[in-house]
């Protein structure tokens, strides 16, 4: 019994040192933090929208609420403000610029974006402003898919092979956060200012 014993320990050993490892029957359950991969289709790319938008009108004036309605065929945005809601004419937007609070995709996770250098978010969930892009499609190619969840997104069909790739690379452990909406009235197109926010 002592010998069969020292055998099991021995042949455990060895088995460990060479790099073989037993696996479960029903396998190894994943931690439930794991990033979760996009699926990227028809160049569709999932965008998040933090929870704060101003609105500067041609005018000069400014609105702020959260955007729940992107109406391409209307030409209208409406933003929630304290339960009330507030349509404006995408024509007579100058610009939307974002807040700083987002939910990211991945993770689910929500987020201070630029809270500063000594922040535990920028630490955790760097933003890389100083790799911020702007895409410019037509608007019909831009839809808020969830608004309670700040979830969004983009066909990208103006932008190079090798670019899209370098895109979609990114954005299977990054969140492209909105920063800022601006329009072409010309040609109807979509400008948007994305930054990358790591999970």
């Amino acid at each position: 019994m002592i010998k069969l014993s020292i055998k099991i320990i021995t042949l455990a050993s060895l088995t460990v040192g060479l790099g073989f490892y037993f696996i479960p029957k029903n396998g190894f359950s994943l931690p439930s933090n794991q990033i979760k991969s996009t699926k990227i289709q028809n160049n569709t790319l999932p965008v998040a929208l933090p929870y704060d938008a101003t609105v500067t009108l041609k005018t000069d004036r400014t609105m702020s609420g959260q955007m729940k309605v992107f109406d391409q065929q209307q030409s209208m945005i409406t933003l929630e403000r304290n339960e009330k809601f507030k349509k404006i004419a995408i024509p007579d937007i100058k610009k939307v610029k974002f807040g700083r609070k987002v939910k990211l995709i991945h993770s689910g996770k929500i987020v201070i974006r630029g809270g500063g250098n000594k922040s535990s978010y920028n630490k955790q969930n760097k933003c890389s402003l100083d790799k911020a892009e702007t895409w410019q499609e037509p608007s019909n190619h831009f839809k808020i898919t969830n608004a309670q969840d700040g979830k969004a997104e983009v066909i990208l069909s103006k932008i190079g092979k090798s670019k899209l790739r370098g895109i979609i690379a990114v954005s299977q452990t990054n969140t492209y956060v909105i920063d800022e909406l601006g329009f072409n009235h010309d040609n109807n197109n979509i400008i948007l200012t994305v930054i990358p926010c790591s999970e």
